[in-house]
């Protein structure tokens, strides 16, 4: 499930409690009803709403963590579908780090984690700690991946992309500037944006970098065609301007169909000349070809994100607030990109 705290800067870790919503459910276990996470400082139980599993629970919920119910793996490790007292549950089981955490900090973490509340998020239900071994529970989405629907048999029609785009950046909007401690994704992706059965989007993966190495800068690098969305003008430190470039990557897959490699080409450096007239109306070189219909409208409001998001300098890409309303039409273009903004379409 999710990215990383900007800092663990004490100032920054100040807890908001204004529309968090209720508390997640408190799953029975089979062992201990009500085992929660309990403080380490006290050593006794706090209200968290978390469910605290031990590893067995979890082998024997993924059938022993068998490739048979692998639903992926990526920068943090594994992914498994499991059953959990007959519901399904996402089960995350964390690479093992050298720089291993003590029980006591990670429950930190998880707490920090445990007060993220947004209907564009995944939630997180429960957490294992046991040895060498770090698990997390995560709400279950049916409906699979986004790059999934992108690059299927079936062809995603417009109204689900543009339903994919408003709420995935909803949820990051919330992570960059509505929660406390504001947290930074680092690893926004196609994959790491999941659906419901109605195509509604929530993002995964957020807050997970905590439980690895700082200088860990964007988790999914090392994986193929992934890099792309890692933003060019990292400058040693991970920032929301890095977040809102892969966010544009995203929104790039969403207008084009295309993946993130074309042939030798980045999917970035593809669109770049295809961009320019597309801000100018003529968007048809860039349009996914295999979509029998789309809002001119909200295409034309999709590409100035991106444009936005993926060419303009760092420190003036938009805040993710700006891109909501700019996709939702209550911004005029103009206030994302404008005509003096076609300067840096030009060279590499």
């Amino acid at each position: 499930m999710m990215g990383c705290i900007q800092s663990r800067r004490r100032e920054d870790l100040h807890f908001d409690t204004r529309g968090s919503g209720t508390p997640p459910p408190v799953l029975p276990s089979h062992n201990s009803p009500n085992r929660r996470i309990s403080s380490p400082n006290r050593g006794q139980s706090q209200g968290y709403g978390l469910r605290q599993f031990t590893y067995m629970e979890l082998a024997i919920a993924t059938e022993h963590f068998s490739n048979n119910v692998l639903l992926g793996e990526g920068g943090f490790g594994q992914v498994y579908k499991g059953f959990i007292d007959g519901k399904l549950y996402a089960v995350k089981k964390l690479k093992n780090q050298p720089d291993e955490q003590t029980q006591a900090t990670m429950e930190e973490e998880i707490r920090v984690i445990s007060r993220v509340r947004h209907r564009n998020l995944v939630e997180l239900i429960g957490y294992c700690i046991q040895g060498n071994n770090r698990l997390l529970v995560l709400e279950f989405l049916s409906n699979k991946s986004l790059k999934y629907h992108l690059h299927g048999k079936e062809v995603l029609e417009w109204s689900n992309r543009m339903k994919i785009a408003i709420g995935s950046a909803k949820g990051l909007k919330y992570l960059h500037e509505d929660c406390n401690p504001r947290i930074i994704h680092r690893d926004i992706k196609a994959d790491n944006i999941v659906l419901d059965e109605n195509f509604e989007p929530k993002v995964t993966d957020f807050g997970l970098s905590l439980f690895f190495p700082e200088n860990v800068t964007h988790i999914s690098k090392s994986i193929h065609g992934t890099e792309v969305y890692v933003d060019p003008i990292y400058s040693g430190r991970v920032s929301y301007e890095s977040d809102v470039y892969s966010f544009g990557v995203v929104l790039l897959e969403l207008i084009t169909g295309r993946k993130t490699m074309i042939g030798d080409t980045t999917i970035v450096n593809w669109a770049k000349t295809r961009i320019k007239p597309a801000v100018e109306g003529d968007y048809m070189a860039l349009v996914d070809i295999k979509l029998s219909e789309y809002n001119k409208e909200e295409i034309n409001r999709m590409i100035f994100c991106a444009a936005a998001c993926l060419y303009k300098p760092l420190k003036s890409r938009p805040k993710m607030g700006q891109i909501i309303q700019i996709l939702e039409a209550i911004l005029p273009l103009k206030d994302i990109w404008d005509e003096k903004d076609d300067k840096y379409l030009n060279g590499n």
